[in-house]
């Protein structure tokens, strides 16, 4: 399957509002606010819990797309300030959980913290209308969120539809992860080895996050996984395993690699080269004037 070239975002399934997107993994935040924007809303982008907190004295947000985990301050302490907080315009923004972790025990801790809906990451276009047009009191004019079940693209075939629903089909938006992902994925994966080689837990965890993000954001659920397991060995402060975790880890990366190099290829637009029109024979040069 080729992505189709057009980006199927037209219709917009609720009122224009002014989001907040609060989410440290760049390549997550910046297809968020993509997809938004050709939703229709005006949205703007933080990396962490404290800029997420100073964004909103400075703007009325009605929505905020708010991450659990992020560095400064976090997705539950920035939600418990929020709500502990008196709006000039009387309205606290309504916040949308968003985590990688998807057990039953991790939404309900981010309901506790006083989020008022939850969404697991991988996000997609398909649950953030469907959720948006909720909140807007209007009916979703998209797909139904079953069809943004979570996939396993093992294939190259598997991962460009993966790809295709989780950016709309906007290729340049698409062309722009792939880069990204190829580009920054490397260097966690030596910032993973750098903090094992020194025995750095806090390091190993903060880094195999930021990756499992990214891969997240790609379906690369092996992968994804393997990065949360050594977010976890890391966490714990015993770094016994993780050495082969992260073996394993890279053998993962480089079979999405090889992949997403080929899906880049065919993402990458044609090169046209113009050639000059031909004279008729016999016909005069237009004289200069």
């Amino acid at each position: 399957m080729i992505l189709s070239g057009r980006a199927r975002l037209g219709q917009r399934a609720a009122t224009p509002m002014k989001i907040l997107v609060a989410e440290d993994t760049v390549e997550s935040r910046e297809l968020l606010i993509e997809l938004l924007r050709h939703g229709g809303h005006t949205v703007a982008g933080v990396s962490n819990g404290r800029e997420a907190l100073d964004a909103l004295e400075q703007n009325p947000y009605e929505v905020v797309f708010m991450d659990e985990e992020m560095p400064v301050v976090n997705g539950l302490d920035s939600t418990r300030a929020i709500r502990q907080r008196k709006y000039a315009h009387g309205k606290r923004p309504i916040i949308i959980g968003m985590s990688g972790n998807t057990a039953e025990s991790d939404e309900r801790r981010c309901l506790d913290a006083g989020m008022d809906a939850f969404m697991p990451k991988p996000i997609r276009m398909p649950e953030v209308l469907a959720m948006l047009a909720v909140l807007s009191r209007r009916p979703a004019q998209t797909g139904s969120a079953s069809e943004s079940a979570r996939m396993h693209p093992e294939s190259s075939t598997d991962l460009a539809a993966h790809l295709e629903r989780a950016t709309g089909g906007n290729r340049k938006l698409l062309r722009t992860l792939i880069q990204n992902l190829l580009r920054d994925a490397p260097k966690r994966l030596s910032a993973l080895r750098r903090a094992l080689a020194r025995n750095d837990a806090e390091g190993l965890a903060s880094a195999a996050h930021a990756l499992k993000g990214s891969l997240g954001l790609f379906g690369a659920d092996r992968a994804a996984g393997s990065a949360r397991s050594l977010q976890t060995i890391g966490r714990s402060g015993n770094l016994a395993g993780a050495d082969r975790q992260l073996r394993t880890l890279e053998q993962e990366f480089r079979a999405l690699q090889h992949r997403l190099t080929g899906l880049k290829r065919i993402l990458s637009p044609r090169q046209t080269r113009h050639k000059a029109k031909r004279r008729p024979r016999g016909s005069a040069r237009k004289p200069r004037r």
